[in-house]
């Protein structure tokens, strides 16, 4: 699948977008009906969290492990692979300064399990995502941009 790439600009500064995006607790408030649960760890490379998806009585769990990990001396970056049952792919978050502030950007593959079901669903998941992925980076520039 081609990777989908989003971007958002925030006042906040590099190391302040960068505590919001990389606050995992957090992510459950901007990934709709999603609840997250992060295993005990220092942030980094082998920290494991999960977001569980739930509609009434369907939910599913997106489990996901970090893969690289470099807090923003001038530019931050991590990237993340999921390693659930339904969901493949990974994510890579970049946080670099821009003007008087920040930008995030997210870039993912992520899609179903099995590849020829992501390749199928791949049309409708790629608006679906463009909307989400484009809710939560935003979210976070601003929650970045009002809590600085």
């Amino acid at each position: 699948m081609k990777p989908l790439v989003v971007q958002a600009y925030s006042t906040a500064s590099v190391d302040r977008l960068w505590e919001v995006v990389t606050d995992w607790n957090r992510h459950g408030s901007y990934f709709p009906l999603t609840t997250m649960r992060i295993e005990p760890g220092a942030p980094g490379v082998g920290q494991e969290f999960a977001g569980t998806t739930a509609v009434g009585p369907v939910r599913f769990v997106d489990s996901m492990v970090v893969t690289q990990w470099q807090p923003p001396g001038r530019d931050g970056c991590f990237a993340i692979r999921k390693t659930g049952r339904l969901l493949a792919g990974t994510a890579t978050v970049r946080v670099q300064p821009e003007g008087d502030g920040s930008r995030i950007t997210w870039t993912t593959d992520a899609g179903p399990r099995p590849q020829w079901l992501g390749r199928i669903v791949a049309p409708v998941s790629r608006v679906a995502g463009r909307l989400i992925y484009g809710r939560v980076v935003t979210g976070m520039a601003k929650a970045a941009a009002r809590d600085d």
